[in-house]
């Protein structure tokens, strides 16, 4: 409550002369009390007021955050050109009240057929539908509660897999991780996207003996949403759900790959027939023949550009310094030089090194004992953070893109955590070899 009368005072402050901004004040209490709402629901689980609070924490610090950069003026120190597309939601909102509705059939066609990546504009422009006009409060208050509902997906992730105590751990991360914060606060489409993959990624989980019905059918907004979005990441996920389908349990084996080729084959006719898949495939070809002027053209025309792939001519030697740059880049060493983002970043990775150094006792029990069931998650990450190493052009591009892996780092320090003995136990071998590998307790 603190947070909503705070920011009443200070919308207040700022845009007294833009009442579409003020519209966001409704729609804070709208989103944060439907979320709470949501996670009450099931009472008999102990987990319930922790959900509820970690929520409202992660709500309440991305909407202070939001304030801070588009009312106090911190956009101009960190700076914004990568949210620059938000009036996009405005555009899709106008074009309904000029054309009713064959305007917003029109819309969704393009975001569906004719144009990539827009997806977001829907989303947006429902609120400023409502608003009447443009408004970037509005936009910030939507991928705030984005990036606290991502909060409530990674902790339910991390129950399932792990246990609560795991669970909390990683919910804390995730919600006082800086790089998230800032993401859930700015107007890019950057968290809408992570929030879709992860809660996709959540449903093929969830189920330890396989996708059932319900989750598959969950799953499938979450689906057309990230194509929207950004078209590549649902070929990745699709390949994450084909792996589920086959590493899960053996007992509904076939009901399982039977089910998710059903699903998935749905999605990809849909698309199809549409000439959506055709038309990207043209355009990863196109771009397959030209990554290495796409490479050099972008590294040139941004302040954090740069040229791995040009500067090593053995693919042998490029591509693991630009694995390093894409985890790791800005380098401590370069704090002090460029922009404030550029520090920003760089103080961060500090905390990177440290999460790879916590987490190192619970490689094994991430990789081994658990395996099964992560190995989608493990599938998409692996294939998402390749695909941005095989195209990294940018430090800031690469930031961005870096936090869509993110939560599996968080998840792993959590379990590190949680089971440092057992996990320092089992890299130094002092684990009988004849004895059943670690239990790790599963939540229902």
């Amino acid at each position: 409550m603190f947070t909503f009368f705070a920011m009443i005072l200070q919308s207040l402050l700022f845009f007294l002369d833009k009442p579409d901004e003020l519209m966001a004040i409704p729609l804070i209490l709208i989103l944060g009390g439907a979320g709470a709402f949501y996670l009450t629901r099931n009472t008999r689980d102990p987990d319930t007021d922790f959900q509820v609070n970690i929520f409202l924490w992660a709500f309440s610090a991305r909407l202070w955050m939001g304030m801070m950069l588009y009312g106090w003026g911190l956009s101009n120190v960190f700076g914004d050109e990568d949210s620059s597309g938000y009036p996009i939601g405005w555009s899709f909102a106008k074009n309904w009240y000029e054309n009713g509705f064959d305007g917003f059939v029109n819309n969704l066609g393009q975001v569906f057929f004719e144009r990539q990546n827009v997806g977001q504009g829907l989303i947006w422009a429902i609120p400023t539908f409502i608003a009447g006009g443009e408004s970037r409060m509005i936009v910030s208050a939507v991928n705030s509660f984005s990036g606290a509902a991502l909060v409530i997906v990674i902790f339910r992730i991390a129950k399932r897999v792990f246990d609560s105590p795991t669970a909390r751990i990683a919910a804390v991360l995730v919600t006082f991780w800086a790089s998230n914060i800032l993401l859930s606060a700015s107007t890019a489409k950057e968290m809408l996207v992570i929030f879709c993959e992860w809660a996709i990624l959540y449903l093929l989980i969830r189920n330890p003996n396989g996708l059932s019905i319900k989750d598959g059918l969950a799953s499938i907004p979450a689906f057309l949403a990230v194509f929207t979005m950004r078209f590549y990441a649902l070929y990745l996920l699709a390949a994450a759900a084909v792996f589920r389908f086959l590493v899960a349990s053996p007992k509904n084996l076939f009901r399982n790959v039977v089910f998710g080729s059903v699903l998935v084959a749905s999605i990809m006719i849909f698309l199809g027939a549409g000439g959506a898949i055709s038309r990207d495939f043209e355009r990863i070809e196109r771009l397959n023949s030209q990554v290495d002027s796409w490479r050099e053209g972008v590294s040139q025309t941004t302040g954090s550009g740069i040229e791995v792939y040009s500067e090593y001519e053995s693919t042998s030697v490029a591509i693991p310094v630009a694995t390093v740059y894409f985890f790791l880049a800005p380098f401590p060493w370069e704090a002090f030089s460029g922009t404030a983002r550029n520090a920003f970043g760089a103080a961060e990775n500090l905390f990177i090194i440290a999460i790879l150094i916590v987490g190192f006792p619970a490689i094994r029990i991430f990789f081994g004992d658990k395996f099964v069931d992560m190995a989608p998650i493990f599938a998409f990450c692996a294939l998402y953070a390749g695909m941005q190493i095989w195209g990294l052009s940018n430090v800031g591009l690469a930031w961005r893109h870096k936090q869509t892996v993110m939560p599996l780092f968080f998840m792993l320090v959590a379990v590190a955590i949680t089971q440092r003995k057992a996990g320092w136990q089992m890299i130094t071998g002092r684990i009988n070899r004849n004895r059943r590998g670690l239990n790790v307790i599963r939540a229902n």
